[in-house]
Formats: structure tokens, sequence, C-alpha cells
């Protein structure tokens, strides 16, 4: 027991380097998705935009200009330092430039995992209650697989995570460090997608709430938020504006429209829910619920269930306690409050404004931390109650719970080795079964990466020539190793083609011609891609 008291501050470490070394040896395993050349743009705009001010460069980075962009409304905190970092490495082709993107994405994530291994280590005060959560985070199908290649909405999630952090910590001591923290963190955010608005509110709202019905009534209390706040408003408000080169010129006029432009952003695309077709304008408002409810595991969601039911007592017996007075008491039953604020908030924001949303849930992959904390906190107050039953039955029934977790991660753990690289193709078993025609699938085309690797090993010839659905496939093409890439001559028209290649995207009639194996679906396919009995690829052969 001593030795494991020893080495057991080791554990977090091992863990870390170990998932640091899988991350590094897989990184390159995941094909391009649809929006990542968009997003290097992004970055290049911007980076010659910045030239204008300060002329540190005699790099050509593009040929528009921000204000003429289409696109000017996009945060650029992680696109632009990726051209910065492509010019400095100068990099020459495609391959290269998206390989450093993946790679730093991951990177990002990884240090995104720490700080959230950090919040869950402040709240439960052991590395093992933090270890859990961080477990879960990192296995959870769909999350996993971004964190590869995904250069919007896993930036994002990391600086959710970071800004919660340094929530936390000006919260509870808004000294002048935390406060410039606090601001820098959400000026970060939100100069990466202007949703990070949604942080700075839930900290003046909490802060308010803390003024309103504090633990203490301490008039001291008041004047410590009140000189914080003169510190984090400047400096949220300074960081924005610096991490944002859109915003340099008329801040606040810039900073709405960017808001108008991106709360109701006129996507005209079709996608399939629960086997409907529908425009992204048309989606219900259980769309993002829904899909968080079959594409999360079921233990998370259960445990966060419990996690939830587990504030109320607390909750009772602080307004018994203080006749109605006081919401919360200690500084962990404030962390526990604010985490469903920060996972439901953003999601109800969607579902009010009525926003577009499309691609699944991606777009609030943000909140998932949140959950996974809910998640812990019902695993860490179930194992709290196992301590008050009948000692005879406490280890019984301990082991069982322990049981249950392994149980509930396992299978997790298994479809994402057995279906690597395309875990973000997971389904619970809330939705068991044939998904083809459901729900979209591979909607950023990854999976064109390995079809065409399989390709090239199916037909020897030196050159074939093959058709493909959608964009993506383009992208793709130009990431495969050149010895492969050498070897396929894509083509738009089918005519021409030996093959025909698809992700079923954004085609009605595509996928209903798919499943009765009819038009460019009517040949052999010679390869295919299938997860869990879900077909997300497939390369048909072409009758010329």
């Amino acid at each position: 027991m001593t030795v494991f008291k020893r080495i057991s501050p080791l554990i977090p470490v091992v863990f870390f380097l170990l998932y640091l070394v899988i991350g590094l040896f897989i990184y390159d395993d995941y094909g391009m998705s649809w929006d990542e050349a968009l997003q290097r743009d992004h970055g290049l705009v911007s980076a010659k935009y910045i030239d204008t001010w300060i002329d540190y460069t005699d790099h050509n980075f593009f040929w528009q200009d921000l204000y003429e962009y289409p696109h000017r409304y996009y945060g650029v905190w992680f696109s632009t330092p990726m051209a910065w970092l492509e010019k400095g490495l100068d990099l020459k082709n495609f391959r290269q430039y998206f390989h450093l993107r993946h790679l730093s994405v991951f990177l990002l994530f990884f240090i995104g995992c720490f700080f959230f291994y950090r919040i869950l280590h402040r709240r439960f005060k052991h590395w093992a209650w933090a270890l859990l959560g961080t477990l879960f985070l990192i296995l959870s199908p769909r999350i996993f697989a971004h964190s590869f290649y995904n250069p919007k909405d896993i930036p994002l999630l990391v600086l959710y995570v970071i800004s919660t952090y340094t929530l936390f910590r000006f919260w509870f001591n808004p000294s002048v460090k935390n406060s410039l923290l606090h601001g820098m963190a959400c000026g970060m955010l939100i100069s990466m997608r202007v949703v990070g608005l949604i942080m700075p509110l839930m900290t003046l709202f909490l802060l308010f709430m803390d003024m309103l019905l504090n633990k203490t009534f301490q008039p001291a209390w008041y004047k410590r938020y009140f000189k914080g706040l003169i510190i984090y408003i400047p400096s949220l408000l300074f960081f924005t504006v610096l991490f944002w080169p859109y915003l340099w010129k008329a801040p606040f006029h810039h900073l709405r429209k960017a808001f108008d432009a991106m709360s109701q952003y006129a996507w005209e695309g079709k996608l399939i829910f629960n086997g409907e077709w529908m425009y992204g304008t048309e989606v219900p408002w259980n769309y993002l619920p829904h899909w968080i409810s079959i594409s999360t595991p079921i233990l998370y969601l259960l445990l966060a269930m419990i996690g939830l039911v587990a504030l109320i007592p607390p909750l009772l017996e602080n307004v018994r306690r203080q006749k109605g007075k006081c919401l919360w008491y200690k500084d962990e039953e404030r962390m526990d409050w604010a985490m469903p604020g920060l996972f439901l908030a953003p999601i109800l924001a969607v579902i009010v404004k009525d926003s577009v949303v499309y691609d699944g849930w991606r777009h609030v992959f943000f909140v998932y931390p949140a959950l996974i904390y809910m998640a812990v906190l019902g695993a860490y107050k179930f194992w709290g109650w196992i301590g008050s039953i009948e000692k005879k039955w406490t280890n019984w029934v301990r082991y069982t719970f322990i049981t249950i977790i392994i149980g509930g991660i396992a299978p997790v753990w298994w479809f994402m080795i057995k279906n690597h690289p395309h875990q973000n193709v997971y389904f619970n078993d809330f939705r068991s079964g044939d998904q083809f025609g459901q729900y979209d699938l591979d909607y950023w085309g990854n999976s064109y990466k390995q079809g065409m690797e399989a390709l090239v090993e199916i037909d020897t010839r030196d050159t074939i020539r093959l058709a493909y659905s959608s964009f993506p496939a383009t992208l793709n093409y130009e990431y495969l190793h050149p010895e492969i890439r050498r070897r396929i001559l894509l083509v738009e028209k089918p005519e021409e083609a030996d093959y025909y290649i698809s992700t079923y995207r954004h085609w009605e009639q595509g996928i209903q011609q798919a499943k009765e194996r009819k038009a460019l679906y009517a040949g052999e396919r010679v390869h295919e891609i299938v997860i869990n009995g879900t077909r997300i690829l497939g390369v048909y052969k072409l009758d010329k």
C-alpha cells in the first residue's frame, strides 16, 4: 500500500504520456474533412490582413482582401497561427499543409484534456476521479475522431474548457491575475467562434447570483467581485479584438455583424434526420438533443443523469439552512451548478433562436466536457452513497458498480479500435443496426482516403480513372501519399471512369439508387467500409 501511494501520483503522468504517444502514431490515419481547405483560406486571408498593419513578412499569403472575403465573419484564432506556422516551416504542398494541421488539432485537444483534468481534480480532490473523467472524454468516439482533423469545433471545445477553468479561478478568487487570465481565455474563445459570447454572459450571471445569494453574505465579496470585473471586462474586450483581426476596424459594429451572420447562417444544403430529408433551416427543436442522445456512450448519459439528480439534495438543504437565501454553500457546489448551465445554455440558445445546425451536433461539441463532468459527478455521488449503506453490502455494491463502469467503457473502447479511423460514425445502442438512409453518416467525407487507398490495392493498373460523388474526394486525393496519388486519375464524368466512389452525402436520389443498386451503383461493389452494419463508403465498378 505504501508503494502504491508513492507511485500513484505518477499514474496521471503515464496516462497522458501514453495518450500523447498513441495520438502521434495515429494522427496521419485520418482523411481530409469537407471544410479544412476553406479553414486554411480563412487563416491566410487574416495573415495577409495583419501584414498590412504591421508589415512583418514578405510572404504573399492570399489573393483576396479580408473585407472582400465572403467568409470574413469566421473567427481565426486557430487558422491564422497555422498560416504563420505553415510559412515559417516553408511547407510546399497540400499534404504537408494538412499533415501539420491534423497534428496541431490533436496537440490542442491534448492540451484541452489536461485542463479538463485540472478542473476535475479541483472539484473531486483526487487524481483517480479526474482521470476517470478525462478517460470518458477521450473514449468518446465522435469527439476522438474529430480531435485529429476538425479545425473548427475542436479548438472551440478546447477554448471552452480553458475558459471554464479560468472561470472557476476568477469566480473563487477574482484577483488581478485571475481576472486577466479569464478575460484572455474568453477573448480567445470568442475570436474562435462568436458563440463564445456565452461564456462572458455565464460569468456575469454566476457572479450576479453569488452577489445576490452568496455563501457568506460578507460585504468584502462585493468589493472583490467589483474590482475583478473592472479588470475582467476591459481585458475581455481587448483580447477579443486582438485575436480577431476582422474586429480591428469598428470592433463593435463588426462583432454585431458577425453575430447576426453566424447565428442565422444561410446554409441551404439538405440533411437526413431520423429517416427524413430536410433543409438545415427546417430541423426540429429536438435535433441537437436527439443527436446527443444517440451518439454519446449510454454509460455517460446515465451517470450524467445521476449527477443532475444529485444536485437537488444539497440545494434543498442550503435553501432550508439559509431560509431560501442561498443556492450553494461550498465552492464544489458552485462548480456543480455552473456545469449544467455551461452545457444547457448554448443548446437552449440554438433552440430559442432557431439557429441553423447540420452535420449532426458538431457545432455544439464544445458543451460535451460539461456533460462528462456531470457524469463524473454522478459516479462520485453514487460512490459516496455506497459508503452509507450497511457494511455487509458495501463491498459487493462497489464491485458491482466498478464492473458496470468497466462494462460500459469496454465496448466503446473496442468499437474505437475495431473501426479506426472511422470513430466519427459511432451510434450507441439507442440506434443499433443499419443507419444507412436514417442519418448523415460520414458527412465530411474523411473515408474517401481509405477508399482510394484500398482501390489501388484491388486494381493494380498504373492508372485508375475514378469518379466521385462529393467534393471531399478531391481533398482526400490531394492528401494521399504521392505513390498512391500518381496511380489515380480523378474525373468528373462517370462515363469516363473505371470506378465510382461515394460516401452517400447530400443526394436523396443517390441514397435510393444505392439501396436499389441502380445507375452508378449498379456495378460490382469492389470495396466498402461498414461500421457496425452501416455502410459509409462504397467503390463501384462502372461498365463502359
